[in-house]
């Protein structure tokens, strides 16, 4: 299951950067860039996900990751690396939903907030608070020394056979200072994300409705549109496996296969983002729908027009 969501979801990011390389017809450039953007962290995702396949558990007091990829258990440093990658993707791909809401805003009220300052300031924070969950990231899933513990949850959560070929897990008490300062982190960025990209909305679908805006109305409601459904998935979906696991955690849980589920349920986040992108805008559902067709030969890059108006020209 894992796999093959990983192999769908890479592959439909790889379509979705082609189609926003030769069909957008956005007229505000940001659009597209926003949309690369969104489709390269996906896809990044998407590959360190298929390479570590992470799976955490927890049971006994003790917080367990561990890499179920195809070089599960060459080496600490690899297994570290691989789930290291991962969760930074992941806390990026979470970081960067509110920063689309933030330039959204910006460009639909730059009237009322500076223009260059503004910028800057966005990607100053931005690449502080990247670092700083890099290092917390790097700091915490690590290979520790509790590998009997760890084992002990693996039995615990009904996975014998793999408590005894594992030889590297991270391991950690759930009364750690790490746990607590990660699990903080992680609560911290779900929660600002969500409060950020509902403020944003509110004053983007207030900013959308004004008579200023009468001759781009359609476009920049089509593409509010869409990004609302590509935040709310990976959002949401994120959010609620780390609150589970914090409440678990805390509580010293064990919630055995539930476990599994939720890091299946990470996996599937980048599958739902392209496939959101592809169904959302026209210019993409009439490419995709000839594709399907077998209509290669007719095809031509859509026109682009103010009013966001497009539609595919096919040749005789």
């Amino acid at each position: 299951m894992d796999t093959t969501t990983n192999v769908l979801s890479i592959l439909f990011n790889f379509y979705l950067l082609y189609l926003i390389k030769f069909y957008s017809t956005f007229g505000v450039k940001l659009y597209q860039y926003l949309l690369t953007a969104d489709a390269f962290l996906d896809l990044c995702l998407a590959i360190a996900t298929f390479l570590a396949q992470p799976i955490p558990l927890t049971g006994n007091g003790y917080f367990v990751y561990m890499s179920n990829g195809f070089f599960a258990d060459r080496s600490a440093t690899i297994d570290s690396l691989l789930i290291i990658i991962f969760c930074f993707f992941m806390h990026t791909n979470i970081l960067w939903i509110p920063i689309q809401f933030v330039y959204r805003y910006r460009l639909l009220c730059k009237e009322k907030v500076g223009s260059a300052y503004a910028n800057v300031s966005i990607i100053t924070v931005s690449l502080l608070y990247s670092i700083i969950s890099l290092a917390i990231i790097m700091d915490f899933f690590r290979v520790t020394d509790l590998q009997a513990e760890g084992q002990h949850v693996l039995e615990l959560n009904q996975w014998p056979a793999e408590a005894a070929k594992r030889k590297f897990l991270v391991v950690h008490q759930v009364t750690n200072w790490r746990t607590i300062l990660c699990i903080a982190h992680w609560t911290f960025t779900c929660t600002a994300s969500i409060f950020i990209v509902i403020w944003c909305e509110k004053r983007i679908a207030h900013e959308i409705g004004q008579p200023t805006h009468s001759a781009t109305r359609k476009m920049h409601k089509e593409f509010h549109r869409a990004l609302l459904a590509m935040a709310i998935c990976p959002l949401f979906t994120t959010s609620f496996p780390v609150f589970y696991f914090c409440i678990t955690i805390a509580l010293q849980l064990c919630p055995g296969q539930i476990s599994v589920l939720m890091a299946i349920v990470l996996t599937s986040i980048t599958v739902f983002n392209p496939l959101t992108t592809i169904i959302c805008f026209r210019c993409y559902r009439q490419v995709t729908a000839r594709l399907l067709c077998c209509d290669l030969g007719c095809m031509k890059k859509p026109e682009i027009n103010p009013g966001f108006e497009t539609t595919l020209v096919a040749t005789t």
